[in-house]
């Protein structure tokens, strides 16, 4: 069995307010990691909570692909945006999906990630989702999967790309459709906290 530990980057660019009434931060250093980093936030050095989205989106990026936020390409190193936005342009979802899910998801809601994951990482903060908005998205996803476990999944059909591996448990199915609900019930308790950007 597989143990998932979580693991975030650096990807924070707020920093904690020094009292509740302040409205913004300023700095003049970067904080975050490349690949996760709102371009908007590195040319004005001004975080928002769409600096925030725009990181969450690349997290998101990274878990349906199962590839890291910078992948080590030749001749040089390329973004997990760029390379999901070339592949979606070509139609190319399910060579996208992280291998480890063995072709056992629904194709629209991994469509549907995929998409909010890109509005989520627009270059333009102002196209951007608000997080409020990527986790009602991303609960219908979840509503899509769960479908999918109770028809396809009990009748032993898959409508994914790949073969289903008669060796994978039920957990290891049902991990990444855990894991994507958990995200967005943090999320949720985020967004009910007040925000003062």
């Amino acid at each position: 069995m597989q143990v998932w530990r979580p693991r975030l980057p650096t990807s924070a660019v707020s920093k904690a307010f020094k009292h509740d009434k302040d409205t913004h931060v300023s700095t003049n250093t970067l904080l975050g990691t490349y690949g996760y980093v709102d371009p908007e936030y590195l040319a004005t050095m001004q975080p928002t909570t769409k600096s925030d989205v725009y990181s969450f989106g690349a997290v998101l990026l990274e878990f349906f692909t199962g590839r890291p936020a910078i992948l080590p390409e030749s001749p040089m190193p390329i973004s997990i945006v760029h390379w999901v936005r070339s592949q979606l342009a070509e139609g190319n979802i399910e060579s996208m999906v992280d291998a480890r899910m063995h072709g056992c998801y629904h194709v629209n809601s991994v469509w549907k990630v995929a998409n909010i994951a890109l509005e989520c990482t627009a270059q333009v903060s102002l196209e951007r989702r608000t997080i409020s908005d990527v986790v009602v998205q991303l609960q219908e996803c979840l509503k899509l999967e769960d479908c999918y476990a109770s028809s396809d999944m009990s009748r032993g059909l898959y409508t994914g790309s790949g073969s289903h591996d008669p060796n994978l448990n039920n957990e290891s199915q049902d991990s990444v459709a855990l894991e994507m609900e958990y995200v967005s019930r943090r999320m949720a308790t985020r967004t009910t906290d007040p925000v003062a950007r």
